[in-house]
């Protein structure tokens, strides 16, 4: 029973897998940028569901919110406040797709000849492996969400913090590009 759960985990891995890397190319491939967008919320939903199939729920849970939930909604208010077809510039969007299909497959080529005996071969022994001071009294295989804040803000607490700084100047970034002068 053990081995079939196994082996039905793979295949929606695998089967999730290829969903997000279609919804990537289907982000990349389109001319509309809203249609993009969407392209870009369903990879990251398949996404959400390869977690969830390697039983990180917490993280499918977080990919759903803060990709899914947040940072669409971002993309989507940018593309709806800029309109494209007031600049010159807009047709060098329209030509870019043939190269970024070719680039798209040979990066998933190279992602695949690269990453293939990480993903089929034997899982890691130390994926969540905390310090024994942070571990005390948490089962990491049943309390998940718990190990990964535990890790996040004890070891990593840095790191995260630099990741918040650098959203924040993206979404500053995002909303001076998207106003409007006012004359």
């Amino acid at each position: 029973m053990e081995h079939l759960l196994e082996s039905l985990g793979r295949n929606m891995f695998a089967i999730f897998g290829l969903l997000a890397l279609a919804g990537a190319l289907f982000m990349v491939a389109s001319k509309r940028a809203v249609h993009s967008v969407l392209g870009f919320l369903f990879a990251m939903l398949c996404v959400a569901g390869c977690y969830i199939s390697l039983d990180a729920q917490f993280l499918g849970v977080a990919q759903i919110l803060v990709y899914a939930g947040g940072i669409v909604v971002l993309f989507l208010f940018v593309v709806m406040l800029v309109e494209l077809t007031k600049y010159k510039e807009r047709d060098i969007f329209q030509n870019q797709s043939r190269l970024a299909i070719v680039a798209v497959l040979a990066g998933v080529g190279a992602f695949a000849a690269v990453f293939r005996r990480a993903f089929f071969g034997a899982a890691s022994s130390d994926a969540l492996v905390l310090r024994p001071e942070l571990a005390k009294g948490l089962d990491v295989a049943r309390q998940n969400a718990q190990a990964v804040s535990r890790g996040l803000f004890a070891d990593y607490l840095l790191p995260f913090e630099i990741l918040s700084v650098i959203l924040l100047v993206a979404l500053v970034g995002a909303v001076v590009l998207a106003k409007t002068e006012r004359v």
